[in-house]
């Protein structure tokens, strides 16, 4: 993972921020088990697409295998 792709990871964090500071000033009941459940879901998903998205940029060599004999 590339060092520019980390910042990413500031949405799944707002989003955490933003839902509580809401919940609070609606005054809800905080559900802090399902924000940082669903900060956490999301801080995996976008772990996995920036994978996907680093093994599909990586060029693959056709005949690689042929050249070597």
């Amino acid at each position: 993972m590339r060092r520019d792709q980390i910042s990413y990871f500031i949405y799944p964090c707002a989003y955490f921020i933003v839902r509580t500071i809401n919940q609070w000033r609606k005054q809800e009941s905080i559900t802090w088990g399902e924000n940082v459940m669903m900060m956490i879901g999301l801080m995996f998903f976008i772990y996995l697409l920036i994978l996907m998205w680093n093994w599909s940029n990586k060029p693959y060599q056709w005949g690689k295998k042929d050249k070597e004999t």
